[in-house]
C-alpha cells in the first residue's frame, strides 16, 4: 500500500516562509545601492552583460581579480531575467536569506528538536545583521547559505531513513566547498576548518571522511572555479592568481578601520542585539545545565551547535581583517542557542514571575523600551529644527519608537499574573519576536535600509539629468589617483546608474556634442563646457558643437 505524503511536515516550513518573506518583499518605493561593497558587485555584474565577458571581474573598463566571480554571475543571471535595477541585484541574497532560514530549521531538527528548531530559525531571521545583509547585493548572505547547505547535507547523510544515505548528500556537501570559494574566495576555508572537529571526532559514527562520494563532490565543486581561473589566466596571464593571493595576504595582515583584537567582543552583540545575549545564555546552559546537556546528548549536536561556531569565531578573531559582516556566518547558531535560552527562560518550574532570570531580563527590556521611547520623542523634536536631516531623522525616530513601544509592551506582558502560565509565556515570546520583526520591516519600508544614497538617486532623477542619461552615452573623465574615498564611491554609483556607458577619456579627448561625468579634480570653464548638473562637485557636462 502506497503511503501518503505527511503534509503536516510542511507546516513549519510554510509558517517560516510567511514569517520571513515580508522581510525581503516589503520595502520603500525609493531604492539606491550602498557603494561598498554592494555597488561593486552590482556594477561588475552589469559589466559582464555589457561586455559579454563572463571571465573578467571588472567595471570602468579595468579588470581586477582581488575577488572571485560567483556572486557577479548570479546577479548577472538575474539581470538577464528581470532587468538591471537594485531589486534584481539584491535577488540572490534575498533568496539565499530565505533558504538559509529554512535550512536553519532543518539543521535544528537534527541538533535539538522541531520546536526549538523553528524558534531558532525565526530568531535567526530577525537578527539585525542577518536581515540587513539578506537585502544587500553582496557575497555574504549567499556564503552563509552554502555553509548551511554543507552542514545540512552532512546531517542528511546520516539519516537511516533515506535510501540515498552517504551518496548524493555527501556529493552535495563536497561540492559546497568549491561553490563557496567561487562566491567568497578563501573565506570559505575557515568554515571548512570549523567542521573538522565534527568530521574527525564523529568519524566512527558517520564515516564521512572515508566515503568516496565526499571527494567526488570536492572535485566536482572545484571544477567551476578551476575552469574560471584557467580562462582568466589564459586571458590575463598570472594576474588572477597574483591578485587573489595578494588580496588574501593583504587582508591577513591589515586591520579594517582600526578593528583591534577585541573588535568582535562588542561588534557581534551590537549587530545581533538582543539575540546574541540570549545565545550566550544558551551557551552557558549547554555547558552547565544537565537538562540542556541531555538535550545535546549526541556528540554531533555538541560538535556542530557548540564547536563549529566557537572555532569559527576564534578563526575570524585571529584573522587580521575584522569586519562587522564576517560574523554573519555565526548567526544561524546564535539563533538556535538563543532558542535554547528562551525556552528555558519561559518554562520555569512554578510561575513566570517567580523566575529570577526572567524577572531580570523582563526588567531590562522594560528599561530599554522606556529609554527608546524617550529617545524617539527627543529625536523627533530635535530634528524638526534641522531641515537637512529632518526626513531621515523622523524616519529613524519612528523605528526607535516602534521598538521602544514593543519592548515596553513585552515588559507589561511579563508582569501580568495569570493562571495559564504557558499562554502568558508564549505571549511574551511572541511579543519579543514581533518587536524585532516589525522594527526591521519599518527599517525597510522607511528606506533607512535599502535606500542608501537617496540624494544621488534624487539628483539623477532631475529632468535635465534624466533626459541626458536616457538618450545619450555618457563618458567618464576621471583621475583615479586624485579621488578621495567618498569620490570613489560616487564614481562607482554613477557608473552603475548611467544606462549607456561611454568611454574613460581625458577632457581633451571628448568630441563635440559628447557628454561626460567629470570628477572633482577636473578643472573646466563652464562657459566652454556647459554644466547640465552637479552632485558633490561631480559634474555632468556636454562638449559644445564646434
Amino acid at each position: 500500500m502506497k503511503r501518503s505524503f505527511p503534509y503536516s511536515q510542511l507546516v513549519p516550513y510554510l509558517t517560516l516562509l510567511l514569517w520571513v518573506l515580508p522581510l525581503v518583499l516589503l520595502r520603500s518605493g525609493q531604492q539606491s545601492l550602498m557603494a561598498h561593497d554592494e555597488g561593486i558587485y552590482a556594477t561588475q555584474a552589469r559589466s559582464i552583460l555589457q561586455t559579454g565577458d563572463w571571465v573578467s571581474v571588472q567595471w570602468g573598463g579595468e579588470a581586477g581579480f582581488d575577488r572571485t566571480i560567483g556572486i557577479q554571475w548570479l546577479i548577472a543571471a538575474c539581470y538577464l531575467m528581470f532587468g538591471t535595477n537594485e531589486g534584481t541585484a539584491r535577488l540572490p541574497s534575498a533568496i539565499a536569506f530565505v533558504l538559509s532560514v529554512l535550512l536553519t530549521y532543518r539543521i535544528g531538527c537534527y541538533l535539538l528538536n522541531p520546536r526549538l528548531a523553528w524558534l531558532g530559525a525565526a530568531i535567526f531571521s530577525v537578527i539585525p545583521l542577518v536581515a540587513q545583509y539578506g537585502r544587500l547585493a553582496t557575497q555574504d548572505s549567499v556564503l552563509v547559505f552554502i555553509e548551511l547547505l554543507a552542514i545540512w547535507a552532512l546531517l542528511e547523510a546520516t539519516n537511516p531513513q533515506l535510501k540515498t544515505r552517504n551518496s548524493l548528500w555527501l556529493l552535495l556537501a563536497g561540492c559546497s566547498l568549491g561553490w563557496g570559494f567561487l562566491i567568497k574566495g578563501f573565506m570559505i576555508i575557515p568554515a571548512a576548518v570549523a567542521l573538522l572537529p565534527y568530521l574527525i571526532g564523529q568519524h566512527s559514527r558517520h564515516r564521512h571522511l572515508t566515503n568516496p562520494w565526499l571527494y567526488v563532490g570536492l572535485v566536482l565543486g572545484a571544477l567551476p572555479p578551476i575552469v574560471w581561473l584557467k580562462a582568466a589566466i589564459a586571458q590575463y596571464g598570472d594576474k588572477p592568481i597574483a591578485e587573489l593571493f595578494g588580496k588574501l595576504i593583504h587582508l591577513k595582515g591589515q586591520t579594517y578601520q582600526g578593528a583591534g583584537p577585541f573588535y568582535y567582543v562588542w561588534n557581534i552583540p551590537a549587530n545581533g542585539f538582543p539575540w546574541v545575549f540570549f545565545a550566550l545564555f544558551g551557551l552557558w546552559l549547554a555547558f552547565f545545565k544537565a537538562e540542556v546537556r541531555q538535550l545535546l546528548k549526541d556528540n554531533h549536536a555538541r560538535l556542530l551547535l557548540l564547536g563549529y561556531p566557537i572555532l569559527l569565531l576564534v578563526e575570524l578573531s585571529l584573522f587580521g581583517t575584522r569586519t562587522h559582516y564576517y560574523p554573519l556566518q555565526l548567526m544561524p547558531f546564535v539563533g538556535l542557542l538563543a532558542a535554547i535560552a528562551l525556552d528555558r527562560l519561559i518554562t520555569p518550574n512554578e510561575n513566570l514571575q517567580a523566575a529570577k532570570p526572567f524577572q531580570a531580563i523582563n526588567s531590562i527590556l522594560g528599561g530599554f523600551g522606556t529609554l527608546l521611547i524617550l529617545a524617539g520623542c527627543a529625536a523627533t523634536w530635535l530634528v524638526s529644527w534641522h531641515p537637512d536631516v529632518r526626513s531621515v531623522g523622523h524616519r529613524a525616530a519612528i523605528v526607535v519608537l516602534i521598538v521602544g513601544i514593543g519592548w515596553l509592551s513585552v515588559w507589561t506582558i511579563g508582569r501580568q499574573k495569570s493562571a495559564d502560565q504557558s499562554k502568558l509565556s508564549q505571549q511574551w515570546l511572541a511579543g519579543l519576536l514581533l518587536t524585532s520583526w516589525v522594527g526591521l520591516t519599518a527599517l525597510n519600508m522607511t528606506g533607512l535600509w535599502g535606500n542608501y544614497n537617496p540624494k544621488l538617486k534624487t539628483f539623477l532623477q532631475t529632468p535635465q539629468v534624466e533626459a541626458v542619461l536616457k538618450a545619450h552615452p555618457v563618458n567618464f573623465v576621471v583621475n583615479e589617483d586624485q579621488l578621495s574615498r567618498d569620490d570613489r564611491k560616487t564614481h562607482l554609483l554613477l557608473n552603475f546608474y548611467t544606462p549607456q556607458l561611454g568611454q574613460n577619456l581625458t577632457i581633451d579627448a571628448l568630441q563635440p556634442g559628447e557628454f561626460a561625468w567629470l570628477d572633482p579634480s577636473t578643472a573646466i570653464k563652464p562657459t566652454q563646457y556647459p554644466v547640465i548638473g552637479s552632485f558633490q562637485t561631480w559634474q555632468l557636462v556636454k562638449k559644445p558643437l564646434e
